[in-house]
C-alpha cells in the first residue's frame, strides 16, 4: 500500500523555505511571489515584517493547495539540496513509480564511464549536487565533518582507482 503525503510535514517544510525566502524579496515583491508560488495574497504592508506577511499567507493557504505550493517552490526557487529533497520526498509519497531492480542498477553503473567526467570535476560535482545532498551545507562554524563531496573529490577525481561506479563505498 502506497504511503500518503503528510500535509502537516509538507506545511512545515514550506514554512521553513519561506522563513529564509523572504530575505530575497522586498515588501512590494511579496504579492507577485505569492501569486507565483500559488499562495494566497499576503496581508497589506502595515509595518509587519516580510516574514510575518509570508507566514500569514501560508496560514491562509488551505491544505488541499499545499502540494501545488510546494511544487511551485521547486519549479521556481533555487533551494539548498536538503530542502529540495525534503519537499520532493513528501510530495512524491503515494505517486506511482517504477522500481528499478538492484541488478539493473548495478549493470547501468558498470556501463557508466567516469573518465570523461573526471576531466571536468566542477561540472561533474555540480551535476551530482543537483541530484543528491553532498553535505555542502555547513553544520556549525569550524565543524570538521567528512562531506560526501570531499569523499567524491578524493576517491573519484584525485584517486580514480579508489572507487568505481559498480562498487559503492
Amino acid at each position: 500500500m502506497a504511503e500518503q503525503m503528510d500535509l502537516s510535514q509538507l506545511r512545515t517544510l514550506v514554512e521553513c523555505v519561506l522563513a529564509t525566502l523572504y530575505q530575497h524579496y522586498r515588501h512590494q515583491d511579496l504579492p507577485g511571489l505569492c501569486e507565483r508560488l500559488r499562495l494566497p495574497p499576503p496581508p497589506p504592508e502595515d509595518g509587519t515584517s516580510r516574514h510575518k506577511r509570508l507566514e500569514a499567507s501560508l496560514r491562509d493557504c488551505p491544505d488541499n493547495r499545499l502540494a501545488q505550493v510546494a511544487q511551485a517552490i521547486l519549479d521556481s526557487e533555487p533551494l539548498p539540496v536538503a530542502e529540495q529533497i525534503g519537499l520532493q520526498d513528501v510530495l512524491w509519497l503515494g505517486r506511482p513509480y517504477v522500481e528499478i531492480p538492484g541488478r539493473t542498477r548495478r549493470e547501468l553503473a558498470k556501463d557508466f564511464d567516469l573518465s570523461d567526467h573526471r576531466n571536468y570535476p566542477d561540472r561533474f560535482l555540480a551535476l551530482l549536487g543537483r541530484l543528491w545532498d553532498l553535505g555542502d551545507d555547513m553544520l556549525s562554524w569550524g565543524a570538521s565533518t567528512s562531506r560526501l563531496r570531499e569523499e567524491i573529490e578524493r576517491h573519484v577525481i584525485r584517486f580514480p582507482d579508489d572507487w568505481s561506479t559498480e562498487a559503492s563505498p
